[in-house]
């Protein structure tokens, strides 16, 4: 097996408040397995107004809430691309690691070709996962497509992911989701998620037909990190310049609140041999 450090930046957006009974929807990436600065915590790094310009309140179920957010972000030049909106402004996103250190060991990829969140994904929304720039997974609605009969004790087990493309010097795996939910006010807000987790070698790859397990997960606090409050986005959207565009790959205990991150850490993995 050849030797890899893949050093998993895992980066989850989410819109809270869209739907009450999922609001303690948080988490974590749990496969490969996260290591955070301090105490592991599943919760967002920055809470934000949605920025790209439309009429969020108007949408009438899920359906149509997911329509407008792709028709928006395909006018924004963000199509298909989570990571290029996530990625363009950390001051307003959100640290690149979020609460997670980047220099913790790296760990074994799964051998599978799957990467486990740390409870059922309970948001509407899109996802993504990426090896360095290769984006190995894209999904519109990741609670549609990974979502579990409980997302309180089933974990959503997202697939497939091709963890080959990971070099021998080692490589970083980004998560990005971007889930819908709405505020106490009634309108909507972005949270988001920005952990990172490391690994060791590229895995062999397997098949896998299971979408849920009930493995049991480390404690978590759920306590809210600080609130960015933003005006509303203009109605030209400024792509990311930086960012990089996805490689085409088939896609086939009760504890304190943690800091926010600095919105100027990097969040890079260590090479190793």
């Amino acid at each position: 097996m050849v030797s890899t450090a893949s050093l998993l930046s895992v980066t989850v957006f989410a819109v809270t408040g869209y739907l009450p009974s999922h609001v303690q929807s948080h988490g974590y990436v749990y496969a490969p397995p996260a290591e955070f600065k301090g105490t592991t915590t599943s919760e967002w790094v920055v809470q934000i107004e949605p920025q790209l310009k439309a009429d969020w309140e108007s949408v009438n179920g899920d359906i149509e809430l997911i329509a407008l957010y792709v028709e928006k972000a395909k006018e924004a030049g963000y199509e298909n691309n989570i990571r290029k909106l996530l990625d363009s402004d950390t001051n307003l996103y959100g640290a690149n690691c979020g609460f997670t250190d980047p220099d913790a060991d790296p760990k074994d990829p799964p051998t599978d070709g799957t990467a486990t969140f740390s409870r059922g994904i309970g948001h509407h929304g899109p996802c993504e996962i990426w090896l360095d720039d290769t984006m190995v997974l894209h999904n519109d609605d990741c609670e549609e497509a990974f979502g579990t009969s409980d997302y309180e004790t089933i974990k959503s087990v997202m697939k497939p992911v091709d963890y080959s493309s990971c070099s021998s010097s080692g490589c970083m795996l980004r998560f990005y989701w971007l889930a819908f939910q709405g505020s106490k006010t009634g309108k909507y807000v972005w949270q988001i998620y920005r952990p990172a987790e490391g690994q060791t070698s590229t895995a062999t790859q397997g098949s896998s037909n299971s979408t849920e397990t009930t493995e049991s997960t480390p404690t978590a606090t759920d306590a809210p990190a600080t609130t960015a409050t933003t005006s509303e986005a203009s109605d030209t959207e400024t792509p990311a310049t930086d960012a990089p565009e996805a490689t085409e790959v088939p896609l086939t205990g009760t504890q304190q609140s943690p800091a926010t991150p600095s919105a100027t850490e990097k969040c890079n993995a260590r090479k190793r041999m």
